[in-house]
């Protein structure tokens, strides 16, 4: 995981990105996270991970219940956070899951539109159901206002680079492979134009598509924090896009 810091003004700038391992203060990178993020030392923070469950596997309470619940969880022996097995037990039983890969209203939009969405319940190959689990126990454990459920100062909002790329018609699927520095390439030529990027930054996003996704991720932030939550807010939230300044 990488963490971007953008400046917002009348162009966004980049600042700085920096691995999450690099981060100071004593602990893991994981307990790092969390005190950075709990500060609130920031207008707004884009994550790249679910945010919530498919909304009938909400426990009363809905999105504040269910990460009272995560906290309640306890780690898995290899990491500091739930494993992807017990918050798949932990939505079993609040109701059956009925698929095997169940989504999110939200995912089920941008899978409509070919992005790869992974299921927050699949605790199988590649799925989804571990990252989740990490996710909401950040939530939990930072305590920050999470939108679109709530604003204020530090809030925290879920980002998605894949459905950011398709939004503005970019490469959205494959680009951090090893061989995809074409792809990449073309993506920052793009982000270019939209946020100020100093060239040993191109070159570092060139060579680490995370350090790419922690860009892209903080235009959800942005465009959270500057329209706010909609009209209509679907009870298992929303990923965060700038579109033209619209989120969705």
């Amino acid at each position: 995981m990488w963490i971007a810091t953008v400046e917002v003004a009348d162009r966004p700038r980049l600042i700085d990105v920096v691995p999450v391992q690099g981060l100071a203060g004593s602990g893991g990178p994981f307990d790092r996270l969390v005190t950075l993020l709990r500060s609130g030392d920031h207008v707004a923070a884009g994550i790249d991970a679910p945010f919530c469950l498919p909304a009938r596997h909400l426990p009363p309470g809905r999105h504040h219940g269910l990460l009272s619940m995560v906290a309640t969880l306890p780690d898995a022996p290899d990491r500091p956070f739930p494993s992807g097995a017990s918050l798949v037990a932990l939505a079993a039983a609040v109701a059956p899951i009925e698929t095997a890969k169940p989504l999110r209203t939200t995912e089920k939009h941008w899978s409509s539109r070919g992005v790869n969405t992974r299921s927050t319940l699949w605790n199988g190959p590649r799925g989804g159901a571990p990252f989740t689990a990490a996710c909401l126990t950040l939530l939990a454990r930072v305590g920050r206002p999470c939108w679109p459920w709530a604003i204020g100062p530090g809030m925290l909002i879920e980002s998605f680079p894949a459905a950011q790329l398709r939004a503005w018609d970019l490469p959205h699927t494959g680009y951090a492979g090893r061989d995809q520095r074409t792809a990449r390439r073309i993506i920052l030529d793009e982000l270019s134009q939209r946020i100020g990027i100093c060239p040993a930054q191109m070159g570092l996003m060139l060579d680490h598509p995370d350090a790419l996704d922690a860009v892209l991720a903080a235009f959800g932030a942005i465009a959270a924090s500057t329209d706010g939550p909609p009209a209509v807010v679907p009870p298992d939230g929303l990923i965060s896009v700038m579109d033209d300044l619209v989120a969705v």
